[in-house]
C-alpha cells in the first residue's frame, strides 16, 4: 500500500490554479482580469507552491512519516527525475515554438524576451545552461524550484517525524536568513539569481507540508473568528491597493511599492501573508462544498489529479498563445477561442489520462505468483 491519499477539494483548487497559470501565461488576453492576481498581492505561483507542499505529504507521507521512510524517499527521487525531464522537454519545445513564431511573422522581437536571446547570442551555452537549470526561460521557471523542493522534502519529512513544528521553524529560519543575507541560487551564463528564489519560496512549500500533515491526520485547520476577520481585512486591503482604490487612486500601488517589499522573486512577506489569508478564508468559507454542487467541480478535479501533464501541456499551449496572441492584433473572440479551446483541450488530456489510468488499474495482472 502506497499510503497516498486524494482529497477532492485539493484536486479542485489545484485544477483552478492550473487554469489560472495557463491564462496568465498568455499575456494580453482578455481573461487575465478574471484571475486573482488582479485583486491581491499574491498570484497562482504561491498557490502552486503551497499545494505542491500539501500534495507531497498526501502522496508520500504514509511511507515517509510511517514505517517505510526510505521507500517514500526513493519514490520522491523518482518524481524528481520525471520533473527534470519534463522541464527540459518543455524549455526546448518552447524555444522551437518561439523561433517558428519569429520566422512566420518575420519579427525577432519575441526571441529577445524572457531570456530567449541567449539562444541567439550563444546557442551552445544556452543549451548547457538550460539543461543544467542555471538559465531558465520566462514562464518556464517554476518547475525548477519544485525539483529543488522535492530534493529538500526528505529533510523536511525527517524533521516532521520528530515534530512538524520543528520542520516549519527550520524552514522559517532559512526564509529569514535568505532575506537578511540575500541568498539565492546563481544563474549562468547571465549573472544573477533564480527568478523564484528557492531559499525564500521553500517556506511556503513547508507551510503546505505542515497543513498536509494536519489534513492527513484528519485534524483539519481550526476556525478562529478573530483570525478569520483579520484575514478578510487583509484581502480587502490588498484588493483596495491592487485595484488602485477601485480606480480612484492610480498611484497607490507604486506608492506602496516604494516603501514595502513586494518582491515576487524573494517571496516578500506581504505576498505570503496575503496568500495564507486567502487560503484560510477559502478553507473556512464553504466554497469548496458549494462548488461540489456545480458542473465545473468534477472537470476541475480531473485536471487537478493530472497536474504534471496538464501543467506541461498548458505551458506549451501558452507558448503558442504568446506567439498567436502576442505577435498579432487580436480581439475578444480570438482570446475566447484560444483560451476557451485551450482549457477544453487541457481537460480532454486530463480526462484521457484519468480514464487510461483506470483501465490500467482494472486490468488483471499477468504476473505469475511463485
Amino acid at each position: 500500500m502506497s499510503g497516498s491519499r486524494r482529497i477532492d477539494g485539493i484536486d479542485f483548487w489545484r485544477g483552478i490554479v492550473l487554469a489560472m497559470i495557463f491564462i496568465n501565461h498568455v499575456p494580453g488576453n482578455g481573461f487575465e482580469i478574471m484571475t486573482h492576481r488582479h485583486v491581491g498581492f499574491s498570484d497562482s505561483a504561491e498557490a502552486f507552491v503551497f499545494l505542491a507542499g500539501v500534495s507531497v505529504v498526501l502522496a508520500y507521507g504514509g511511507r515517509c512519516l510511517g514505517g517505510e521512510p526510505w521507500g517514500g524517499f526513493r519514490a520522491i527521487m523518482s518524481r524528481v527525475v520525471t520533473l527534470y525531464g519534463v522541464q527540459i522537454a518543455m524549455s526546448f519545445a518552447a524555444i522551437v515554438i518561439f523561433a517558428l513564431g519569429a520566422l512566420v511573422f518575420d519579427d525577432n522581437t519575441i526571441m529577445h524576451e524572457h531570456g530567449r536571446d541567449l539562444f541567439l547570442s550563444n546557442p551552445m551555452r544556452a543549451v548547457v545552461a538550460v539543461t543544467g537549470l542555471s538559465h531558465q526561460l520566462g514562464y518556464f521557471n517554476i518547475l525548477p524550484i519544485y525539483i529543488v523542493f522535492l530534493l529538500w522534502a526528505p529533510v523536511l519529512l525527517l524533521l516532521a517525524r520528530l515534530d512538524s513544528r520543528l520542520m516549519l521553524a527550520v524552514s522559517a529560519l532559512i526564509y529569514l536568513l535568505a532575506h537578511e543575507y540575500g541568498w539565492n541560487f546563481p544563474t549562468w551564463p547571465v549573472a544573477g539569481g533564480w527568478f523564484f528564489n528557492p531559499f525564500a519560496w521553500q517556506f511556503l512549500f513547508a507551510a503546505g507540508m505542515f497543513i498536509g500533515i494536519s489534513l492527513r491526520a484528519g485534524e483539519g485547520i481550526g476556525f478562529d473568528r478573530r483570525l478569520f476577520a483579520v484575514c478578510v481585512a487583509i484581502l480587502i486591503a490588498s484588493a483596495f491597493v491592487v485595484t488602485k482604490a477601485f480606480g480612484f487612486l492610480p498611484a497607490l500601488p507604486a506608492q506602496l511599492n516604494s516603501v514595502v517589499d513586494m518582491s515576487k522573486t524573494h517571496l516578500a512577506p506581504i505576498r505570503m501573508i496575503h496568500f495564507l489569508a486567502l487560503a484560510y478564508v477559502l478553507y473556512h468559507s464553504g466554497l469548496t462544498l458549494m462548488a461540489k454542487r456545480g458542473a465545473l467541480f468534477a472537470p476541475l478535479c480531473v485536471i487537478g489529479r493530472q497536474s504534471l501533464p496538464v501543467f506541461a501541456a498548458g505551458s506549451i499551449l501558452s507558448a503558442i498563445g504568446q506567439v498567436v496572441i502576442g505577435m498579432r492584433t487580436t480581439g475578444f473572440v480570438d482570446d475566447l477561442l484560444f483560451i476557451g479551446g485551450g482549457l477544453i483541450l487541457l481537460y480532454a488530456i486530463a480526462l484521457y489520462l484519468s480514464d487510461r489510468g483506470k483501465v490500467t488499474a482494472d486490468r488483471p495482472s499477468t504476473t505469475k505468483m511463485a
